[in-house]
């Protein structure tokens, strides 16, 4: 009897450290987004968002939703499965837009971090 409780007790320790060595990701590997600039080109309605975004994680940590507010005005969330090779790089969205709309955008990455851009004003 006492044979079966030690060795339970042993399994249940080596399942714990197992657990915890396995689903530890160490905030290094985790960042946040760090930085987010837009570019608006009038001659083909396009907003240009730029996002620096570096991880280690490829596959599990990414900018998954991009949300962009016209004049103050949801107008657009896009949702992503993956990020684009490298840590920094561009999503382009063709959005109709008139010289003194304003632009905000935010990017939220897999670990619910986010980076929202200062306001671009449409010249």
């Amino acid at each position: 009897m006492n044979k079966n409780i030690g060795l339970t007790q042993s399994l249940v320790i080596a399942l714990l450290f197992f657990s915890v060595v396995v689903g530890y990701q160490p905030s290094c590997y985790a960042s946040p987004p760090e930085s987010i600039q837009l570019v608006y080109n009038k001659n083909t309605q396009t907003l240009v968002v730029n996002i620096a975004h570096d991880t280690m994680l490829k596959g599990s940590h990414f900018i998954k939703y991009i949300e962009i507010k016209k004049n103050g005005a949801v107008v657009s969330i896009n949702k992503y499965e993956s990020q684009p090779t490298g840590d920094k790089f561009s999503y382009s969205y063709k959005i109709p837009a008139i010289e003194e709309d304003t632009f905000q955008v935010t990017a939220t990455c897999t670990k619910k971090d986010s980076v929202t851009s200062p306001l671009y004003t449409v010249k």
